[in-house]
């Protein structure tokens, strides 16, 4: 028995040591889609089909993943101390991962929100979800053109400097450091609780900091905990596992009463706890990614396995995307939920095209980081998001009036870039891309002028 422990052990060691594993890929892509699903369905069928249980467990798996990961890397590195877990190498690396992408998207997605408010920033501003989040919250992650999910990147950006402290810690005392997570999660439940419960406050207080504390990492810090200590050994069969046993059942106890039977816990009328994620909900979660991670195989061979890890690597870029596109979709509707109830048959055509969209554009962009050449890189992004916003439009008009022809144009040449690509198989110049893309960027200004987006809020 103790040699079958020992070759299980020494299995385990070498799988934890490999650079990726499959079934978390396959897990970020599935959350991914549930991520798009949560923000095109309203809560009136969410409600209805027993979300918590399923679909609102997209949330905590990546909470779970990204200290999973964060940990795995470490490991890999070999880094001990604090001084070799803040490198620059570190920053840098977090820098070309998340935060150039989140600022490229700031800078895009202001353009085209002035240009749909015509180019009146307080408009912009007051219509694009405020008062819900005020100009404090700019300061930390938020998008001055919103789109639902923009309040998971302040999470995403904080965990950046936290999870080194965080590895450091289960490095030395793993119980302590996992113990100490849920500790101060319920420390910070407790001060909003407090001081930001359901009482007469000015809506500043009551809106602007309440979203501060919602959107920080150590609000969530039990989720991160969780995949970090899996990060030393993902067995659910395990002894140092079966505590997650015993957290599932009180978690899943707790998911049934709050989804089927309305249970919150209150202290004099007051909920005591804030949002649907929290150390009550994650346990369950967890214990599904650690199935997962059981289940699946770890390197499967084959296209399919190949396109669910290309969709994996890519989440962040499809969140990116999926945040920017439904923000124009609330600006023009005054909400994102394209699904509610009462839909006719023809909105499974706009999901698809939704999800066809989002995925493909996130992919591309992915992809596009991953070019060495500033020049082409740059060249690429502005082919994106000019398709990408020209799509929009050609969907929205479509609906409502007619489509002009440099935004016909624009699709047509969206559509000739792949078929040429693949049957030149080799990429174009660097001068005649960026001729190609001054062609675009001609068309999306006449585009602009035709259809008078500077006035879109009109139509």
């Amino acid at each position: 028995m103790n040699e079958i422990y020992l070759i299980d052990k020494n299995q385990e060691i070498l799988r934890e040591e490999k650079h990726s594993f499959f079934q978390v890929s396959f897990l970020k892509a599935v959350m991914i889609f549930l991520v798009i699903f949560d923000h095109i369905v309203t809560w009136n069928i969410k409600s209805s089909i027993g979300a918590a249980l399923w679909e609102r467990i997209s949330i905590p798996v990546f909470l779970i993943i990204m200290g999973f990961n964060i940990g795995l890397s470490f490991k890999r590195s070999g880094a001990s101390t604090l001084k070799e877990l803040y490198t620059k190498d570190y920053f840098k690396s977090k820098i070309k991962r998340y935060i150039i992408p989140f600022l490229i998207l700031y800078g895009v997605s202001t353009i085209i929100g002035l240009i749909m408010y015509g180019f009146n920033w307080v408009n912009m501003y007051n219509n694009q979800y405020a008062p819900d989040h005020g100009i404090i919250n700019l300061f930390i992650g938020f998008f001055v053109f919103w789109g639902p999910g923009n309040w998971f990147i302040p999470v995403l950006l904080q965990s950046i400097l936290i999870m080194p402290l965080l590895y450091y810690g289960f490095t030395k005392y793993p119980k302590l450091t996992l113990i100490l997570c849920f500790v101060i999660e319920i420390l910070i439940q407790l001060i909003v609780f407090t001081f930001l419960g359901e009482r007469p406050l000015p809506s500043w207080e009551k809106a602007y900091i309440l979203t501060v504390f919602m959107t920080s990492i150590p609000f969530y810090l039990s989720a991160v905990g969780l995949g970090m200590w899996f990060s030393f050994g993902h067995n659910f069969r395990s002894k140092r596992n079966l505590f997650i046993w015993i957290l599932f059942l009180i978690s899943l106890t707790y998911l049934i009463a709050y989804q089927f039977f309305g249970f919150r816990i209150k202290i004099n009328g007051v909920q005591l706890l804030r949002g649907d994620y929290h150390f009550l909900v994650f346990p369950y979660s967890a214990f599904l990614f650690l199935v997962v991670m059981a289940l699946l195989p770890e390197n499967p061979q084959g296209k399919f396995s190949r396109a669910i890890s290309l969709i994996g690597k890519s989440t962040y870029h499809i969140l990116l995307i999926q945040i920017f596109g439904l923000g124009m979709v609330f600006a023009v509707g005054g909400t994102h939920y394209i699904v509610d109830v009462g839909s006719g048959p023809d909105i499974i055509l706009d999901v698809i095209v939704v999800y066809t969209i989002f995925i493909s554009a996130g992919i591309l962009w992915y992809k596009i980081d991953q070019n060495k050449d500033i020049l082409r890189r740059f060249l690429y992004y502005i082919n994106l998001f000019i398709v990408f916003v020209s799509l929009f439009f050609v969907i929205f008009l479509a609906k409502i009036s007619w489509v002009p022809i440099p935004l016909l144009i624009i699709i047509i040449y969206a559509i000739a870039a792949p078929i040429t690509k693949f049957i030149i198989k080799k990429p174009l110049k660097t001068r005649t891309l960026g001729i190609m893309t001054a062609f675009l960027v001609l068309n999306f200004v006449l585009a602009a002028l035709y259809i008078g987006v500077f006035s879109l809020m009109s139509i």
